[in-house]
């Protein structure tokens, strides 16, 4: 087939400068570098023909545990505002040192300029809404370029019930006013992480597409964090999207099974609600399926995926079709 072009629905660009490449298989390099084994990179994406990317600004801070024998490590979501800030700015510093290259996605135009163009474009992502005290809080990450908002993380806050949640409250209050704003400022609400209870109300509170930014089925691999199919549907009867993630894909993480993860999906659900959300760079101590290393790989999967069935058409909505649909929909409200 052509190659088409993708968007990625989650990488965690700014963790991997800021932690230092903590828990990585890689070390630091500069981006415009194709470095070996390394996840993305300027040379990567080019190759692989990547024309956006969600940035996502994943601000929880390490910490000590002592809940689990034999785990210490643990993150906190301390200090998050200014966290978020210093994430925020990576992505800034980025387009700033490679300008040929990287671009922000701050308006439509941006979009349609990336997908037509050379550059690259960051859509930042908020993982969590920890950084929020107060809902009006989102007009000014909005300001400082969020377009894309995750409820929460591993850890629960005031506006939603996370996967983790031992008592699934699901939206509050305040969280069915922030998915309100959200809609408002055409900010994209993320339920990646968050718990059953979560994804079904913000289903009935959202009047724009919701997506899941990386995520894979539950019957293919049982764990909270991925999902079941009433969950699925949610998102998708909201015209929404959900990534598959390299990671918690059942059978030998490897390239077969993601597909596989990928056509369950699909045959249950329709090709309008795949897309791909890698999570790499956020795979801390977790090997990628083996045939998924990197970004330029996921051709292979396209070929394979077409082997199994699917249609050049459904394919390309996979890649970046369907993802497209959704950011356009919520950018006609950008100012």
């Amino acid at each position: 087939m052509k190659p088409a072009p993708i968007i990625d629905l989650h990488e965690d660009i700014s963790y991997y400068y800021i932690s230092g490449a903590e828990g990585l298989e890689f070390g630091l390099e500069e981006f415009d570098k194709d470095m070996p084994k390394r996840h993305a990179d300027i040379p990567k994406f080019k190759k692989a023909h990547v024309k956006l990317i969600f940035s996502s600004v994943f601000y929880l801070l390490p910490t000590l545990s002592l809940k689990t024998r034999g785990r210490i490590r643990a993150l906190t979501p301390k200090a998050a505002c200014l966290t978020a800030l210093e994430h925020i700015k990576v992505y800034y510093r980025l387009v700033d040192a490679y300008p040929n290259d990287l671009t922000l996605i701050l308006s439509e135009e941006d979009i349609y300029e990336v997908m037509e163009g050379d550059k690259i474009g960051f859509l930042i992502s908020m993982e969590g809404a920890y950084a929020l005290e107060d809902v009006e809080d989102l007009q000014i990450y909005y300001n400082l370029g969020i377009r894309s908002l995750q409820l929460t993380w591993n850890l629960g806050n005031k506006y939603a019930a996370p996967c983790t949640a031992t008592k699934d409250y699901g939206l509050t209050d305040e969280g069915v006013e922030l998915i309100q704003k959200a809609n408002r400022l055409g900010v994209i609400v993320d339920l990646a992480h968050a718990s059953k209870k979560t994804h079904l109300e913000a289903a009935e509170t959202s009047k724009l597409p919701l997506i899941n930014s990386h995520v894979n089925p539950r019957k293919m691999h049982e764990t909270p964090r991925n999902i079941d199919d009433e969950m699925y549907e949610a998102i998708r009867k909201t015209g929404g999207v959900a990534g598959f993630m390299c990671a918690l894909i059942g059978g030998e993480n490897d390239i077969e099974a993601y597909a596989r993860n990928i056509i369950y999906v699909y045959e249950n659900f329709g090709p309008d609600i795949i897309a791909i959300g890698t999570d790499y760079f956020g795979l801390i101590n977790t090997k990628t399926p083996k045939g998924l290393e990197d970004i330029t790989k996921f051709r292979k999967l396209f070929e394979l995926l077409i082997e199994k069935g699917m249609s050049e058409e459904d394919v390309e909505k996979l890649a970046y079709k369907n993802a497209l649909r959704v950011i356009l929909e919520h950018a006609k409200r950008w100012k």
